[in-house]
């Protein structure tokens, strides 16, 4: 049985950068482009639940897209999961499970290398009761003024 493949649309041309054209004007055009980084970051540590204190340990997925501006600086997306965490009540050792995914947008300065550090608001799921809105985790991201993306990390606490 024959696949249909779907149609796409094709340019009729693409705007190449001339030789003629200045350096600067290919420097300022690279420079806006988006940037996107993706890294999965271990989370291992304790903090203050609503009922006590619970150490957590699992991964947080982190994805960075910046948006830089033709002069610098611009916006970053940061979008935090969760994947595969678990706590444990400390003492008593009851099963907590966190939950979510978040997403925050901050800006980045023209002028130097900027760092923000983001708090997801993360689900808490106890073994019983309702699930409560948490934010145990600090996501620290470092971006320079052209929008690369220098260094993501992620803490508990």
């Amino acid at each position: 049985m024959p696949t249909a493949v779907p149609a796409m649309a094709v340019p009729a041309f693409v705007a190449v950068p001339s030789a003629a054209a200045s350096a600067g004007t290919v420097r300022a055009a690279d420079a806006a482009l988006p940037r996107v980084r993706s890294v999965s970051l271990p989370v291992d540590g304790s903090f203050t639940g609503p009922n006590g204190t619970v150490h957590v340990k699992g991964t947080l997925d982190v994805t960075v897209v910046t948006l830089p501006g033709a002069a610098g600086g611009g916006t970053a997306q940061v979008i935090s999961s969760l994947d595969d965490t678990t706590g444990a009540g400390v003492p008593g050792g009851k099963t907590y499970y966190l939950v979510g995914a978040h997403r925050d947008t901050a800006p980045f300065s023209a002028a130097a290398t900027t760092t923000f550090h983001i708090r997801p608001a993360l689900l808490l799921v106890p073994p019983s009761g309702a699930p409560g809105r948490v934010q145990p985790l600090t996501v620290s991201v470092t971006v320079t003024s052209t929008g690369v993306i220098d260094t993501v990390t992620a803490a508990v606490g």
